[in-house]
């Protein structure tokens, strides 16, 4: 676990790791704003400025072109950023007034988000380099927010329809959007999508439980049980973390041969599972036997799941992605909270 520093301040967090071990985080500098930055081993962390008007910013992602996206609070409200090597950073614009949030971004360089309407209501947005901001429309209803966007170009997140409930969508640039259906219910959100097209999201019953989904073209929504999904690999395997069963919080694994399964602790009594790269290695924190001192962890099929550790003088850790190569990123903290630094870690 390699300590990635600060910005000259106290605080760094790493959010997002790229095929090449690229970080991108948010770090403090020496006079308390706080700036997105993207880490390498050759330029460590670099300051990655903000939009006009604004003296902060926050990283989102990165790509494997190492761009980067994210927000910053001006006066008007949040700006969404793409930094690039060659330009540098780059307001993404409106659709209409102030406040623009950007939620993913794939290898082409397109953006996914949602913004602020001039009526006050959100609509999902796919941004090119070429075309700048696209509004994605709504499923009848007033606004859409579009949450994950994969290397084809299609968009998904959840739109309103027209009677008042909510959706899952896949938007493509061929169909527009599609309504993924909720399996019966009134609310359905989508929260990520892989390279095939297979979309992962959560549904709400009629008692107000809400489950897991896993929607293709073939199959339609599937219904994957109680638990809340954060990535969705290439092979279509999921990970999250249980909810609404009895017991403790659990980081768990679904696949269509095995379905859930419970990814474990590392000695104490619950687990979150956080991102899943290609090979199906898992990242996340799980508790240890030491009371409320939960550490990163890595869980691969064959090795189950390893504790990652803390940077040194530190008290927990946690690990947020993983990339292709097993690398990991996530943030180390003191038990008070009063020092959290972004880490790399690598097999």
């Amino acid at each position: 676990m390699r300590d990635l520093g600060t910005l000259g301040g106290r605080e760094s967090d790493g959010v997002d790791i790229n095929v090449w071990g690229q970080v991108a985080g948010t770090a403090d500098t020496a006079d308390e704003n706080a700036r997105a930055f993207r880490w390498s081993p050759s330029e460590g962390m670099k300051d990655l400025g903000s939009v006009s008007g604004a003296n902060n910013s926050r990283a989102i992602a990165i790509n494997d072109l190492g761009q980067v996206i994210g927000d910053a609070f001006t006066a008007m409200g949040r700006h969404a950023f793409r930094w690039t090597a060659s330009g540098g950073i780059q307001d993404l614009g409106t659709l209409g007034e102030y406040d623009t949030q950007p939620a993913g971004i794939n290898n082409l360089g397109q953006v996914a988000g949602r913004s602020l309407l001039s009526n006050g209501n959100f609509h999902a947005f796919r941004w090119t380099s070429t075309g700048g901001l696209r509004d994605l429309g709504t499923l009848g209803g007033p606004s859409s927010v579009a949450t994950a966007i994969n290397d084809l170009g299609q968009v998904v997140g959840g739109a309103k329809l027209a009677d008042g409930s909510t959706h899952a969508f896949r938007w493509t640039a061929a169909g527009g959007m599609q309504d993924l259906g909720a399996l019966g219910g009134q609310y359905s959100n989508a929260t990520g999508i892989n390279v095939r097209g297979q979309v992962i999201g959560t549904y709400r019953l009629n008692d107000g439980g809400d489950r897991a989904f896993r929607w293709s073209a073939s199959e339609g929504m599937r219904d994957l049980g109680a638990f809340y999904p954060h990535a969705i690999n290439a092979l279509g395997q999921v990970v999250g973390v249980g909810s609404g069963v009895p017991g403790p919080i659990r980081a768990i694994r679904w696949t269509a041969s095995g379905g859930m399964q419970d990814l474990g602790t590392l000695g104490g009594r619950e687990s979150y599972a956080y991102d899943i790269n290609d090979l199906g290695q898992i990242v996340g924190m799980a508790d240890t036997n030491v009371e409320f001192q939960p550490h990163a962890f890595r869980w691969t099929p064959s090795g189950g799941m390893t504790d990652l550790g803390t940077l040194e003088g530190m008290y927990d850790s946690t690990a947020g992605a993983i990339n292709i190569r097993g690398q990991v990123t996530g943030v180390s903290s003191m038990a008070d909270g009063e020092r959290r630094h972004a880490f790399r870690w690598s097999p």
